[in-house]
């Protein structure tokens, strides 16, 4: 067997020949963790058709004499997807790599599909005949899961969820039927343990009947699920209800490849950014770290070089973040027919509007542009929401011929970036800027520039037009509330669509 598996590894580099060797690599790697699948199914079926024939008076009339082989019988057709996939890499040369790493990724994951639901049928039917073996053991383990849920406070996720709906209603709905789905487990339970009285009964007596053992086993397993349904789900809706408070962003600072061996590896730096609203606005907190990706997954963002990959706007959930790369920080400019929202305002000044950000989001606008921030004016932010509209990414082109501003090649990204390992190996090069170095050379950055008609006297950062520090808050600019000469907004706007 092994050194079948060796030649087929061999055929399988020589018939992909024009793709990297690393990807020939993990395609080989692949077929034989294929195989290996295609074994542990076999096994599952074997082991769990004797289970039940061992046992026919436990098993007779319960729903998993037709669910587990059913399950097998999905397994087997998703192993047999997979095997298809892997036979079609066979055919991909050099220009298919993009291709074929997608068609390897779908047949790795078909396959770990497969594996896990045949070996959790498998671990399935071992379990109910250890119960029938050990009744005692198991009847302890029910009584401790019952005694959990009945100790379950609901109390404090309840208080919270109560807050974040009077602060987002729109989420009112979503967080009502999600408490409503932990008070029902711990109704469930109650109702479980009354209707199996009489079977625990017989259990500890001695006599249970194979139909009875049957009964308990069910029973144990929705009380277990409701025991961490109602431990996990209460933490994860606090969670949740946390997440609406929370604005982020993960802003894409560098592109890196590496070679580790034979292989090359492909990374991101990614720089993100939490915004928190609420009774404190403005606080905001950062981190950045590299993380390894897969190589379509870097070339998607090759272009988006200091833009934001990823966003999340307060009074959402993280699974409704918005994944088109766009500019920094435009996500937050309220639409000009607003006006205003609780991160700034629109200036009107010599004939033109531009975005002005509240003192106490200036330490995001830091975070989120670096220190060459420029104003936004009304034309950049209706370029951007347009492309917003269309699903595509704003890059900051005046004209189709012209130069980008935002993005790996553009103008204003480059100032900032010139020090990246992106940058230092030669990703600008056949951009506009790069060509054109020794017109506009490189400067240091400097510290936050005026906004357009405005006095850099008494605006540092950290401070605002009064000469207050930093987040100790001004006269009439609350959270929500707008400009200098804008009307004081209502207070509390959690729920406001912007």
């Amino acid at each position: 067997m092994k050194r079948y598996l060796v030649v087929t590894s061999a055929l399988l580099l020589a018939s992909c020949a024009g793709l990297p060797r690393s990807l020939r690599n993990e395609i080989a790697q692949e077929k034989e963790r294929l195989q290996q699948a295609e074994r542990q199914l076999k096994h599952s079926e074997e082991t769990v058709r004797d289970d039940i024939a061992h046992s026919p008076d436990l098993f007779k009339g319960t729903p998993v004499v037709s669910e587990w082989p059913a399950k097998l019988q999905s397994a087997r057709g998703t192993l047999d997807r997979a095997s298809s996939d892997l036979l079609q890499l066979d055919k991909f040369s050099g220009r298919d790599q993009d291709r074929a790493e997608r068609l390897l990724r779908d047949e790795r994951s078909l396959r770990e599909s497969a594996l896990r639901d045949s070996e959790s049928v498998e671990e399935d039917a071992a379990k109910w005949l250890d119960f029938q073996k050990n009744v005692p053991h198991y009847l302890a383990e029910m009584q401790r899961e019952y005694d959990q849920i009945r100790a379950a406070d609901l109390a404090p996720v309840t208080q919270t969820v109560t807050k974040a709906e009077q602060d987002w209603p729109a989420k009112k709905d979503v967080l009502d039927s999600r408490l409503a789905t932990l008070r029902q487990s711990s109704e469930a339970a109650e109702t479980q343990w009354r209707t199996t009285e009489a079977a625990r009964q017989d259990a500890m007596a001695g006599k249970a009947t194979g139909a009875e053992i049957a009964t308990l086993i069910q029973a144990d397993e929705a009380l277990g699920a409701d025991a961490r349904n109602l431990t996990t789900g209460a933490n994860e809706l606090t969670a949740q209800s946390a997440q609406l408070y929370d604005a982020w962003d993960k802003i894409l600072v560098d592109l890196d490849t590496s070679h580790r061996g034979f292989d090359t590896v492909y990374e991101e730096k990614i720089k993100t950014v939490h915004t928190r609203v609420g009774n404190k606005p403005g606080e905001v907190t950062s981190d950045e770290h590299w993380v390894d990706v897969s190589p379509s997954a870097y070339r998607s963002v090759e272009n988006d070089l200091g833009m934001a990959i990823a966003h999340k706007d307060a009074g959402l959930f993280d699974s409704e973040a918005q994944t088109t790369a766009q500019p920094p920080g435009f996500a937050y400019i309220a639409p000009p027919s607003q006006g205003s929202n609780q991160y700034g305002y629109w200036t009107h000044s010599g004939g033109q509007s531009f975005w002005t950000f509240l003192p106490e989001y200036l330490i995001m606008r830091e975070l989120l542009w670096g220190h060459n921030y420029q104003p936004i004016y009304i034309n950049e932010y209706n370029g951007y929401s347009t492309a917003l509209r269309s699903g595509r990414t704003y890059y900051g082109n005046e004209t189709p011929a012209s130069p980008p501003k935002y993005g790996s090649h553009g103008t204003f990204t480059q100032q900032g970036y010139a020090g990246s390992r992106y940058v230092q190996s030669g990703g600008f090069k056949g951009s506009a800027y790069s060509s054109n170095r020794a017109a506009e050379p490189y400067s240091a950055p400097k510290s936050f520039r005026p906004e357009p008609n405005e006095s850099p006297v008494g605006k540092r950062f950290g401070s605002n037009s009064g000469g207050q520090r930093f987040g100790s808050g001004s006269a009439g600019k609350g959270f929500g509330s707008g400009s200098r000469s804008m009307p004081r907004m209502p207070g509390k706007s959690f729920g406001r669509r912007r």
